[in-house]
This record gives structure tokens, C-alpha cells and sequence, in this order.
């Protein structure tokens, strides 16, 4: 069964951003809309610092290089608004600034723990062949960054839409044009205090860091065997589910991906459909309490009339001998060229699927069988038979291996996400809220809260023993 592979395993939360800076800040399109990127309600100054470290064996230097200032944060932090269209002075857009002003910060905070990791370890000189990748991966970012302005470059310059689509420009305007992109890719770039040169930094710590995420995970193995295991399992639930209740197993994407019951079809379908408004306007009637089905059958008949002729035409085309894939690019109103192709697996004994269609697909006798027009509260169905599904050998042995993989990413990413919070607990950042503009998040402040009570609970503790040694020494 030609299926997409599913997830078999649960993936936790990528890490804590073992990136400098994201791969989205990388690769997004360019636009030199910077409307959303206001420093009115800010308070703070370029060199003030809003991230500092307080971890209690960090010498002074140390200290000094964990500390992030409002510049260093605005400018990244600007740029990625501004790639998101968000205008951080329309309250529409404030959970999700406030959202990427705590993503930017965190970024920059576990960018300068990774890299001092990475000093420690011995990974943050790179190799002549690995500046080469860098380099080059660096470059096609900037490249990629200057064609998203080539637009804009033509307008500038004055060259027309219409010049370009009927003919390809001659060498010397096609240079201009990547000239006058790049121009204005810089132009964009300072306007947030950066410059192309900052693409390379951000290159060369992303493969710095991933250098380090390589290193703390190297000894972290998935073996296929047991991968292998996990799927046989879950062929098992599968069975098992079905055999219980064949609702439970198709409510499970996973089970279906594995195994599917003996008989089970899939199918092509032509839908020649009623308008949005009027299958609407059923599925409420149909949804009603006490509703009367046999009432709502006749209305469906009255509205069904209004495209008889279309089912009917389409219906004829392929008795006549016309593909099915033909006449369904013709009429069925769900046609897309991505899915022309797409089978529907149908179940054996479903519950899901409407019982007329259900019945439709099950009294087709033979693969490439059609049925006759099949009334809905959508429209008229045609259906085709057009294969039995099953997991092939082929498939399940990718699906193991696809499930190696999850696995060992998912180890991997709790790992990662353990190791960078047992570094972050050794620099213990604190953070200028105000100057951040956003609350400290609820975590944070409940831990402060509570080292706030075992602190006043402890003094009270000492008072009271010191209290006690007063009033044995007057006693004596």
C-alpha cells in the first residue's frame, strides 16, 4: 500500500536550539518590509545588557562573555520579525513577537553556552574542509537571499514584467539585475544592524554547534533489531484493535500504516459536487436531535437534480471507454494534479465511511470495476475499484527503517535537551524583562517564588534557634 510512512515513534520537541540561529532566519525569502520593526516601544539601548550570567563558579571573565546585549538581541530579533510580516505594534501580532523575543534570546544564551562547550571540548576550529562547507553553504544562503530581491531589482531598474516572461535577458541585464539584487539585500540587511557577513557567522556557528551535538550524542545507538521490534508490536495492537473494534484500529493512523486487515480496497473516486452552501445546510439537518433522515434523503434528491446531468455525462464518458483518470480531471470538483494519481484506502468493515459508499465500494466485484452514480449529501460519487492494499515486504522494511531513525533522533534530542539544561543550570542566566518586553515565563518565576519561601523558611529557622541560644544564656 503506497502510503506515506508514518511516525511510529513520538518525537520530543526539537532541542533547546542547539542553532546560534535558526535555520528559518537561514533560508527565509527576502522582503525589505520592515514596517514591523518599530523600536518606539522600546526602552532599552543599544550596550545595555539584557542577559547576564550568575552561576556561582564563574569568574568575572566568564561572566562578561556570557552577557548579551539589547543590540546584539534587537538586530536578530528584528530581522526575524520582519521575515514573519509581523508588526509588533498591532496587538494582533503581540503573543506571537512575544513568542519570538523569548525564542531570540534563548537562542543567543545557548549560543554563547554551546560555544564556550565547544572551546572546552576542543570543536570550535574548523578544519580547512569544513570552512569549505561552510563557505559554501554560506554563500548559496546569500545567493538564495539576493534572487528573493530580483523582483524588486527589476522594478527598480526599471525593466518590465512582460520583458522577461516572453524572452531570457541578455547577459549584461541579467548581471545588472543580480547587482542591483544584491544592493538592495544589503540594504536590507544594515537595516537591522546586520551585514552579509553576518550570514557567515551565523553559518559557521550553526556547524560549530552541531559539531558539539555530534560529539555529546556520539555514543547514543538504535539498533534495527530493535526498531524491528517496535513495529511487530504495533502489527499486534493492530490486530488486535481490529479485532475488538474496528473503529478503535482505524482511529489510528499507525495501525494502518502497518497493517491492514485481509480484503481491504483501495479506491478512486469522482465527486460531482453540490455546492458548499447545500451539503452544509444537510450535514446541520442531519446533525439535529430527532432528526428525520427520510425527509432529509428527499430535500438531498431535490438538490441533487440540479447536477444529474453533469454526473450523468461523466458517468456515460466512462462507459464509453474513457479513462478514468481522464474523466476525473474533467468533473470531479476534487480533482488537483497532486492527487490524480492518489488511490483512498477503504477499510474492510468500516465504520467511518458513509454505508452507501461503503456498500458501493464492497459489491464491486473486480479491480478496475466502476459503479453506477452514488447519491451523498455532497454530491453524486463514482467510484473505481482499482487495487487491493496490503504492506508489502518492501515497505515494512522501510518503515523499520524509518522508525530506526525516529528513534534514535528522539534519543538523541533528549539528550541534547538534558545536557544543554545541566550547562545552562552551571551559568544560571538572568534576564531584563522589562528591557525584553515580556513577563517572566511562569516556571521561572514560580522556582523563584519558591527559593523565595525556603529562603525566608530558613531565616525564620535561624531566628528562632538564635532566639532559643538567647534564652538559655539569660536563663543561666
Amino acid at each position: 500500500m503506497k502510503k506515506k510512512i508514518a511516525v511510529i515513534v513520538a518525537i520530543l520537541a526539537v532541542c533547546m536550539s542547539f542553532c546560534g540561529c535558526s535555520e528559518s532566519i537561514l533560508n527565509s525569502s527576502g522582503s525589505n518590509d520592515t514596517s514591523g520593526t518599530t523600536s518606539e516601544i522600546w526602552t532599552a539601548k543599544d550596550d545595555d545588557i539584557i542577559a547576564w550570567a550568575e552561576g556561582e563558579n564563574l569568574s568575572e571573565e566568564d561572566k562578561e562573555y556570557y552577557n548579551v546585549t539589547f543590540k546584539e538581541f534587537f538586530g536578530e530579533y528584528s530581522f526575524t520579525l520582519s521575515n514573519y510580516g509581523f508588526d509588533e505594534t498591532n496587538p494582533v501580532f503581540e503573543p506571537y513577537c512575544e513568542q519570538i523575543r523569548q525564542t531570540v534570546i534563548d537562542m543567543l544564551t545557548n549560543e554563547r553556552i554551546i560555544l564556550k562547550k565547544a572551546k572546552e571540548m576542543g570543536l570550535d576550529t574548523l578544519t580547512e574542509d569544513e570552512m569549505k562547507e561552510v563557505e559554501k553553504a554560506y554563500l548559496e544562503n546569500v545567493e538564495g537571499w539576493c534572487e528573493s530581491f530580483e523582483d524588486q531589482a527589476k522594478e527598480e531598474l526599471g525593466i518590465e514584467s512582460s520583458d522577461t516572461e516572453s524572452e531570457t535577458l541578455d547577459t549584461a541585464t541579467e548581471q545588472q539585475v543580480k547587482d542591483k539584487a544584491k544592493e538592495i539585500f544589503r540594504d536590507y540587511m544594515e537595516g537591522f544592524g546586520l551585514s552579509e557577513e553576518t550570514f557567515l557567522k551565523w553559518q559557521t556557528t550553526t556547524f560549530i554547534e552541531r559539531k558539539v551535538l555530534n560529539e555529546i550524542n556520539k555514543d547514543i545507538k538504535v539498533e534495527r533489531e530493535d526498531a524491528k521490534k517496535v513495529i511487530e508490536s504495533t502489527i499486534e495492537e493492530a490486530k488486535k484493535a481490529y479485532d475488538t473494534n474496528v473503529s478503535q484500529y482505524e482511529q489510528n493512523a499507525q495501525y494502518q500504516t502497518v497493517w491492514v486487515p485481509e480484503g481491504t480496497r483501495n479506491i478512486k473516486y469522482i465527486l460531482v459536487a453540490l455546492s458548499s452552501a447545500d451539503s452544509a445546510e444537510l450535514n446541520a439537518e442531519r446533525n439535529e436531535s430527532g432528526a428525520d433522515d427520510e425527509e432529509i434523503d428527499k430535500k438531498r434528491d431535490e438538490k441533487l437534480k440540479e447536477i444529474e446531468d453533469k454526473a450523468n455525462a461523466a458517468y456515460e464518458k466512462l462507459q464509453n471507454g474513457t479513462s478514468f483518470d481522464d474523466v476525473l480531471k474533467e468533473y470531479s470538483n476534487e480533482y488537483s494534479p497532486d492527487a490524480a494519481s492518489q488511490e483512498v484506502t477503504v477499510i474492510k468493515g468500516s465504520t467511518t465511511l458513509n454505508k452507501d459508499l461503503y456498500d458501493a465500494v464492497y459489491t464491486l466485484e473486480n479491480k478496475g470495476d466502476i459503479s453506477p452514480l452514488v447519491k451523498s449529501d455532497r454530491g453524486y460519487y463514482i467510484i473505481q475499484y482499482s487495487s487491493d492494499a496490503e504492506i508489502t515486504d518492501e515497505e515494512l522494511d522501510e518503515i523499520i527503517d524509518e522508525t530506526q531513525a525516529t528513534i534514535l533522533e528522539s534519543l538523541q534530542n533528549q539528550n541534547a535537551n538534558k545536557t544543554l539544561a545541566q550547562w545552562r543550570e552551571e551559568v544560571v542566566y538572568e534576564y531584563d524583562y522589562d528591557k525584553l518586553n515580556f513577563e517572566k515565563p511562569e516556571e521561572e518565576t514560580s522556582s523563584a517564588e519558591s527559593s523565595k519561601e525556603e529562603s525566608e523558611e530558613e531565616e525564620s529557622e535561624e531566628e528562632s534557634e538564635e532566639e532559643s541560644e538567647d534564652n538559655t544564656t539569660t536563663e543561666e
